[in-house]
């Protein structure tokens, strides 16, 4: 996904950055709902989960200049929305990873079904009216939080708030700890999620401290992620009985690997500074 601060948008204001990056996760989240609605491609419910996640990933990142009441009514909309599509992926997780045969056709019926009901759900929801809601919640005053702070941070650079955002989601990340092994399936699920709102914060604003260092912190967190995803999608074949077997060495072969990737990221660099930045294009 499109990095959300471009060199042209680093000089932003904090609250132009936020309308800008709030468009773009709506944008999303509406394009791939219509996908969900008119095919069968797991990319839709998969993609508008990922928008609404970096949408609730950005109302934490700006917390600071969003009235509570508005940010915790959006943010429980986004999570009962991002909930009635898990259980859609879930169910095309299950059916792409049976091969051939009788339980493979168990679990597409399955997903239908699920789909079929999903659908149901997001239609009787009014789904596809959230992102004109929240657009037109944005047009009025109502969102901002008072105060002469709130205000000073909402009319001062991204880079103000957007360092405090990646220190505060750097710190949840560390507070996992270093031992991926000793970890539960539950326990990486819970550090994955936290991951994924890092990796969201780092594409919010990470171009306002572009480099070597971040290109490579970004780079290993997509890594990082795509083998706690693998494992995960194991754990979830577990679960279901939907195991067939022979997969024991592939989860040690990606835990090995997210260990290495989780140790090499706890140990670099911090490349971000509170409270300043330099344009994208120096």
């Amino acid at each position: 996904m499109a990095r959300d601060l471009t060199p042209e948008a680093a000089d932003q204001t904090a609250e132009a950055a936020f309308r800008r990056i709030l468009s773009e996760c709506l944008d999303a989240y509406d394009r791939n709902l219509e996908r969900l609605m008119d095919s069968d491609d797991p990319e839709g419910p998969h993609k508008a989960r990922v928008a609404l996640r970096r949408l609730r990933s950005a109302l934490v990142a700006f917390e600071a200049l969003l009235d509570p009441d508005f940010s915790r009514k959006v943010g429980r909309r986004a999570r009962h929305l991002f909930r009635i599509l898990g259980d859609l992926r879930d169910a095309d997780v299950l059916a792409g990873h049976q091969s051939k045969g009788p339980r493979a056709a168990a679990a597409a019926r399955k997903a239908e079904r699920i789909r079929t009901r999903v659908r149901a759900r997001l239609r009787h929801g009014k789904a596809a009216r959230f992102s004109a809601r929240l657009v037109k919640a944005l047009g009025g005053k109502g969102w901002r939080r008072g105060g002469r702070r709130a205000r000073a941070l909402a009319e001062g650079p991204a880079a103000l708030i957007g360092g405090r955002a990646l220190g505060d989601c750097w710190a949840t990340c560390l507070s996992h700890g270093s031992d991926l092994g000793r970890m539960s399936d539950t326990e990486r699920h819970e550090m994955r999620k936290d991951l994924k709102t890092l990796r969201y914060t780092v594409e919010f604003f990470g171009p306002l401290w572009p480099g070597a260092e971040q290109e490579r912190f970004l780079s290993r967190m997509k890594d990082l992620q795509d083998e706690l995803g693998h494992l995960n999608d194991l754990a979830l074949l577990r679960r279901e009985g939907a195991d067939e077997g022979g997969r024991a060495s592939e989860a040690d072969e990606a835990l090995r690997n997210a260990s290495a990737l989780w140790q090499g990221l706890a140990l670099g660099p911090v490349w971000w500074h509170e409270g300043e930045g330099r344009p994208a294009s120096a």
